[in-house]
């Protein structure tokens, strides 16, 4: 990364108290000028968890390299979009995936014109949610998969699933909107992980600020974005 346009972290919280999640991420510029985003999500004192280096282009992730470390060892995949030869990426295109599997190197190729490739990390959610509001019925979204690490032939192989988001008038009754800024829109949003009642909020740059979700079990998750840093040469993010 040649350039830090931008940087910042999530804390993490469930009823009120912090959770020992360190999640923070950096934008800058490749050596070939595009945008590149790094985001790291380690938990707990060994610091086990992922990370992401992604290639993002007008809010789409183009490119990403994605490294899962745990007890038992390392885990690899990058997924890219294949466009085809001298268009640009563009959603829909082909997503290529190759993951490191218990038996060595896999590769797929996932087609369908309503895909979005999605990295996972929050701080790919502003873009994502977006896109996502444009979309009456939703889009399939194609992420690496992290649901049960313990099964290493699945893990970081490609998995698809279906996600909406709405925006909420700016008249809805959610409490805690205004303490995070100016100009925040408010998305109920829909994931494969989102529970009912999940809330997204969104700045004017297409940061994710903050997403509160309740648990199966009742309790109330909330994330929030702190310590950002942002260039002034950087408009948006999308």
């Amino acid at each position: 990364m040649t350039a830090n346009l931008a940087q910042g972290r999530y804390q993490y919280s469930c009823d009120g108290r912090t959770m020992p999640v360190q999640d923070d991420w950096q934008l800058g510029r490749d050596d070939k000028g595009g945008l590149m985003l790094v985001s790291r999500r380690l938990v707990g004192e060994q610091g086990h968890g992922m990370e992401v280096h992604a290639l993002m282009s007008a809010g789409l992730v183009t490119e990403c390299r994605v490294v899962w470390k745990d007890e038992m060892d390392e885990v690899n995949a990058h997924y890219r979009l294949a466009p085809a030869a001298g268009e640009a990426p563009a959603m829909g295109n082909p997503i290529e995936a190759e993951w490191t599997g218990p038996n060595g190197l896999q590769q797929s190729v996932l087609t369908g014109n309503n895909r979005l490739l999605f990295p996972l990390m929050r701080i790919f959610m502003g873009p994502l949610l977006l896109r996502l509001c444009d979309m009456e019925f939703g889009v399939e979204v194609v992420t690496p998969d992290i649901v049960d690490p313990s099964q290493r032939g699945k893990l970081l192989a490609p998995r698809v699933n279906h996600r909406r988001a709405a925006i909420l008038p700016g008249d809805a009754n959610i409490q805690g909107v205004h303490d995070l800024g100016p100009d925040i829109r408010v998305f109920s949003y829909l994931g494969d992980e989102a529970e009912r009642d999940a809330y997204c909020f969104v700045d004017q740059r297409g940061l994710l600020v903050g997403y509160d979700w309740p648990s199966s079990t009742g309790r109330l998750w909330q994330v929030r974005l702190r310590d950002l840093e942002w260039s002034p040469e950087l408009v948006s993010l999308c």
